[in-house]
């Protein structure tokens, strides 16, 4: 019955780590404690879920002091090839954004030019697209903690999307979570001995307590089965020789760190850290305010320098200098606008040349084992004991179920 309630106890557990993604009931969501998964009126919400903002931020922390260099990262992009990719879709925007400007702004003054001069004027507009794209491109490798701040994106991202950490914690975890799972019942048939041993004794001299011990014990069995199990996973951090060197025993998920350095690369890169992810927190994100910036100032100067340059008295003696303002502004604030639907058709080549995958697995394959484990370990660190207490109360319920029905009645 031990190995039972510890194998049961420690499945149970690791389902209340991962669900509910939501708060159950949810009519009582107003009394969950906040960052906890439990509630002052009862309910639960899977641990990882109640905290998935925080175990994202803390993971973001490791990795951009462990792992990778944003910077540096982003530094890869060639600014010339990545002008040419955007180039195409960039030009067709611009001549539309700039015609419509015109339209709205100088009509009278732009439908007398002739079809032939609108034509010059535009076309030249469209030739400044590959230098402003370059300009731009080279102003965010330099400045990419200006625009993009990566906690943030991560926060954001693991707090709308619950099911993505699960997914990331179950999938890297997958075998020490069978770890955990297996070795309730070998741990718990192990107690289960000691605990039939102290049963029968107080049975024997003291049979009125032996019933009352059942909760106890399952609470025991349901808390130590849960404690090793996480020990065995984590500890010992280096390899260790028992038994006069006969054995090396580590703990199971460092044995493992190339297979989980691959898979945490891998799911990394597509569910958090790709090119879409970046350039959406840096269009929508903390610092959007400054990236439109950014690209304003680029774009007035692109502006400056196709349609004002040398000729950019006569252009405002044309149009008149508020005209020519307005019209100014709002070729750069179309650029702005446009950008999100412009932006997807270099993510491939962005992805292709920043690497992250390939970054995030070589680093932390060759990481020291004491510094692997500081990379994932202390995500989850702070609520083990929830786990274990979980665990606890289950077995508890357990032995409490097994007094009511053999000895109460």
């Amino acid at each position: 019955m031990s190995a039972i309630v510890g194998y049961a106890t420690n499945i149970v557990a690791l389902q209340m780590t991962f669900y509910p993604l939501e708060f159950f009931p949810s009519f009582l969501k107003f009394a969950q404690v906040p960052g906890q998964p439990f509630g002052l009126l009862g309910g639960w919400q899977g641990i990882i879920p109640s905290k998935a903002g925080k175990m994202a931020g803390i993971l973001t922390d490791l990795m951009t002091t462990k792992l990778i260099d944003v910077a540096e990262m982003f530094g890869r992009i060639v600014p010339h090839d990545f002008a040419e990719v955007l180039a195409p879709a960039v030009k067709a925007s611009t001549y539309t954004i700039f015609s419509d400007i015109m339209n709205a702004e100088a009509p009278f003054v732009w439908k007398s030019l002739p079809n032939a001069v609108q034509q010059d004027i535009v076309l030249e507009v469209m030739g400044g697209v590959p230098e402003f794209l370059e300009g731009l491109t080279q102003d965010l490798i330099e400045n990419i903690y200006e625009v993009l701040d990566i906690k943030s994106m991560t926060v954001g991202l693991a707090e709308a999307n619950k099911a993505l950490v699960v997914k990331m914690f179950r999938e890297v975890g997958d075998k020490e979570f069978v770890i955990i799972e297996r070795s309730g019942g070998y741990f718990g048939f192990i107690f289960g001995v000691f605990q039939m041993i102290i049963f029968y004794i107080v049975d024997v001299y003291e049979p009125e307590y032996s019933g009352p011990l059942l909760p106890v014990f399952g609470f025991m069995v349901g808390w130590l089965t849960n404690w090793v199990a996480l020990k065995l996973i984590f500890r010992p951090i280096e390899p260790t020789p028992v038994c006069c060197g006969a054995f090396v025993i580590q703990g199971a998920f460092l044995k493992r760190q190339e297979a989980v350095s691959e898979k945490f690369a891998a799911l990394n890169a597509e569910l958090f850290c790709n090119a879409h992810n970046i350039w959406d927190e840096m269009m929508h994100g903390a610092k959007k305010e400054q990236f439109n910036a950014m690209i304003k100032k680029h774009a007035t100067t692109f502006f400056d320098r196709t349609v004002g340059g040398s000729g950019a008295m006569v252009a405002k003696t044309l149009f008149g200098k508020e005209t020519f303002e307005r019209v100014r502004g709002g070729v750069a604030d179309g650029l702005v606008k446009q950008l999100p639907s412009i932006l997807p058709i270099s993510y491939d080549y962005q992805d292709e040349v920043l690497l992250i995958e390939d970054t995030v697995r070589e680093a932390m394959r060759v990481l020291p084992p004491a510094e692997f484990e500081g990379v994932l370990h202390p995500v989850f660190e702070e609520d083990e004991i929830k786990l274990i207490f979980v665990g606890g109360v289950l077995g508890a319920l357990v032995g409490l179920a097994q007094y009511t029905l053999i000895f109460a009645s």
